[in-house]
C-alpha cells in the first residue's frame, strides 16, 4: 500500500510510530554495529491492541500524498485490517522501512528488525533442448 512508504519517514521525523490496534514503536538509540546510516537506529516496539489512530500519522501521510485525511484514515484501516490476517494465519508481516512482525507461541506479539524466515534455495532448471526431451510430446 502507497501509505507504508510514509511509515519510515514519519518514524524518523517523531521518533514513533503509533498503528492502531497493533502497536506503537519507538526510537531509543542507535545501534553502533549497523553497516550504514539506514539501519542505525534502536526501535523499541511495544503492541497494544486498544492503540487508538495517531491525528500526527493522518495529517502527516495525507500532506505528503496530497489526499484527505479521511481517505488517508480509510487507507490505514485497509493496511491494519490486512495486517492483522497475515499475523493471524501465521506469517510474517513487513513494515516497509521499519522491520519485521511476527507471532511467537502463546500469541505474543514480537518485532524484528530483519526476516526470521530462512530463504530457501532456488532450485535450477535442467536444460534439456525440445529434441532430446522425451516428455516434449507426450
Amino acid at each position: 500500500m502507497k501509505i507504508a512508504q510514509h511509515f519510515r519517514a514519519f518514524l524518523e521525523r517523531h521518533n514513533y510510530l503509533q498503528l492502531p490496534q497493533i502497536g506503537k514503536f519507538e526510537v531509543v538509540g542507535e545501534n553502533p554495529a549497523a553497516e550504514n546510516d539506514h539501519s542505525r537506529k534502536w526501535i523499541n516496539f511495544q503492541p497494544d491492541q486498544n492503540q487508538t489512530t495517531d491525528s500526527e500519522l493522518i495529517d502527516f501521510i495525507s500532506k505528503n500524498m496530497k489526499v484527505e485525511s479521511n481517505i488517508t484514515a480509510s487507507d490505514l484501516s485497509c493496511f491494519i485490517s490486512s495486517i492483522k490476517e497475515m499475523l493471524i494465519l501465521g506469517f510474517e508481516v513487513e513494515i516497509p522501512g521499519i522491520g519485521y512482525l511476527h507471532f511467537e507461541p502463546n500469541n505474543i506479539l514480537r518485532f524484528s528488525g530483519k526476516n526470521i524466515y530462512k530463504k530457501t534455495i532456488q532450485k535450477g532448471w535442467k536444460r534439456i533442448p525440445a529434441g532430446i526431451s522425451t516428455s516434449f510430446w507426450l
